[in-house]
């Protein structure tokens, strides 16, 4: 006997017309209650086996099918099935054994049955025949022996218990493996589809590409990949915060889905980029309508957070098969078209051609070699001398960077500032250029030079690191400068995106007694609110006021404003770019308290610096008198 049959279902009904076969199946079954010598104990006589724990069964009686099958719905109503059913054959006046077992299965299907005869009524394979589930069906014999009673009362108990532990071993089972598959599901869609908007993301990107090169091949037709950027989205992440940039975002792309053709794609490939892939394209040129519509789409006011909010984009588009066969290339070469699209400026697409990419390979391999010119100390600082305007006297300077690249000579800051900015570099090169600045003034001071105050402009991406403050600190402790010698120059624009940041940066930077200078001040959208708070020291008036002067009105009413308001509000005011002495004359005569141009001198050497400023140097304010 299995050890584990002990918990197996030992209930058995006994289905037969004549009450002393009852009797007989319970004298077999059940314990001896009158203290007669048992099954177990004429065994042991005979043969000198161990007794054994008898096995004890529960029974009840029927004595009809139609009594039987009561029971058997009673008892699955009660959650008490049975596991066997003996039933006789013959059982007049109603149902014979057969009807019965197939009545009881109606209701039951899991019952094992042995179906006790004396009569050939039917055939085995009558039966087998009429009989569905005869895999749980014995037929035994009258007269039948004791022992094989109990035998098969015990194999057929154990037989139902362990189908029933393996229905249930199989239903979770089958649980498990669907909820893996969920799961599975799950992550597959979290892999292959974007939170936020809920569009397909790069991931699946590749695949539907792919799919939709393998159809145009087959049928010989194009297809157009459009790459779009948003231009510019930072400024509503930092100005508002990131759930209002989220809601745009998810505004956005719901405009492209809503603006394309349903056979067509939209994908998010980045976190203000998207593709679109737009099948069956009959001629290149049917695109530029979709891109125009796209372009409108994106830019319409929307009202989110209680804000009205504009985005532009810039486009870019590549053709299949004209511009590439491949899936990677043809993504590519749509993004370089974007880029080029957005260097014209804000709003506006364009096709790729094989230009671009030489351009795109320009600009990589100028991004490696800042990076190694970082490394070889390629870089240098020039010094442009800040003048006092009633005197003339040099009263610091602005350190601006410059590149001297082995292989291509001079490469302006115009051209490479932007690469840095794009690729990250601009934050080691501009903690170059603070250190170096410093060290500058540190090495003129041991010269026995007279102090000098030095300006050094801070790049956006670098100012919004949440380490600035303590890498100024650093460098502030590892060159020895006085923090009051230092001016950092931050554009007015950059002031305003993400205010409460950039007002707890700029506490940081003051608390540390560095002066602060609002630079290209004008261009920007700052009010009075804003600038009465931000703890500042000077105004920098944009040198494209000053090179109106003299030509337009609105310019030097502008500049006397800006001179004005700073006066009141106890800053310095300085202006750059000037270059005319009638530039010169009108901010002298506003009272406009410093200056810097070509004018006076452009960006020098810091040697060449040091002759400027050693004393007895006559001024670098321009003869009147020629």
């Amino acid at each position: 006997m299995n050890p584990r049959s002990g918990r197996a279902n030992r209930r058995i009904l006994i289905v037969d017309d004549t009450t002393s076969i009852h009797e007989d199946y319970r004298k077999i079954l059940c314990a001896d209650a009158t203290g007669s010598q048992s099954l177990d104990s004429i065994e042991e006589t005979l043969f000198g086996t161990a007794p054994s724990v008898r096995q004890t069964f529960v029974l009840d009686s029927a004595y009809q099918g139609q009594e039987a099958l009561a029971l058997v719905k009673k008892a699955l109503a009660d959650n008490a099935p049975y596991a066997l059913v003996f039933i006789d054959m013959r059982m007049p006046p109603g149902w014979d054994g057969l009807e019965t077992i197939e009545q009881l299965w109606n209701v039951d299907p899991n019952l094992q049955i042995a179906l006790c005869t004396a009569y050939s009524d039917y055939s085995f394979e009558a039966i087998e025949a009429r009989i569905q589930y005869s895999d749980q069906l014995l037929i035994l014999k009258k007269p039948f022996d004791n022992l094989e009673i109990r035998q098969m009362a015990c194999a057929l108990t154990w037989k139902w218990q362990l189908a029933q532990d393996a229905a249930l071993k199989l239903m979770g089972l089958e649980r498990t493996v669907e909820e893996r598959v969920q799961e599975l599901l799950k992550v597959s869609h979290l892999l292959q589809y974007d939170v936020l908007t809920e569009l397909p993301n790069s991931t699946l990107l590749g695949d539907r590409l792919t799919q939709a090169i393998a159809v145009c091949r087959r049928h010989d037709t194009q297809l157009a990949v459009m790459f779009i950027g948003l231009d510019r989205f930072k400024r509503i992440n930092n100005a508002l915060g990131y759930p209002v940039g989220d809601e745009m975002l998810k505004q956005v792309s719901q405009s492209l889905v809503a603006t394309v053709r349903e056979s067509d794609s939209v994908f998010r490939y980045g976190s203000d980029e998207f593709v679109l892939i737009l099948n069956d394209i009959k001629h290149p040129q049917q695109t530029q309508y979709i891109a125009e519509k796209l372009l409108a789409a994106i830019s319409v006011t929307r009202y989110v957070a209680g804000h009205d909010l504009s985005v532009t984009a810039s486009l870019g588009i590549s053709i299949y098969p004209n511009d590439s066969f491949n899936t990677v290339t043809l993504i590519k070469n749509a993004e370089t078209a974007m880029h080029n699209s957005k260097a014209r400026g804000p709003n506006d697409f364009s096709f790729f051609i094989n230009e671009m990419n030489l351009r795109a390979q320009a600009q990589q391999s100028l991004e490696s070699a800042i990076r190694q010119g970082l490394q070889r100390d390629e870089f240098i600082l020039h010094y442009q001398p800040k003048l006092d305007l009633t005197n003339g006297r040099i009263v610091g300077a602005e350190a601006l960077i410059r590149w001297h690249q082995p292989e291509r000579g001079w490469i302006q800051p115009v051209d490479f500032i932007p690469v840095a900015e794009d690729s990250g570099l601009i934050v080691p090169l501009s903690q170059w250029v603070l250190r170096q600045a410093c060290k500058q003034v540190q090495a003129w001071r041991a010269a026995g030079l007279p102090e000098m105050r030095i300006s050094v402009n801070i790049s956006a991406i670098d100012f919004r690191q949440r380490n600035f403050v303590a890498n100024l600190t650093a460098i502030l402790e590892h060159t020895g400068l006085a923090p009051g010698l230092l001016e950092l120059e931050i554009t007015e624009s950059m002031l305003m995106q993400n205010v409460e940041d950039t007002f707890v940066t700029l506490r940081g930077i003051k608390d540390l007694g560095v002066r602060l200078s609002i630079d290209d001040f004008g261009t920007g959208y700052s009010s009075l609110s804003y600038l009465r708070r931000f703890p500042v020291d000077v105004l920098k008036i944009d040198q494209s006021f000053v090179r109106g002067l003299g030509e337009n009105s609105q310019d030097a009413r502008l500049i006397s404003a800006i001179i004005s308001l700073g006066k009141s509000l106890d800053l310095n005011i300085i202006a750059e770019g000037v270059e005319t002495l009638e530039q010169l004359e009108f901010l002298q005569a506003h009272h406009c308290e410093e200056g810097q141009g070509f004018l006076f001198s452009k960006a020098v050497s810091a040697d060449d610096f040091a002759q400027l400023i050693q004393a007895g140097h006559p001024s670098l304010m321009p003869d009147r008198s020629l």
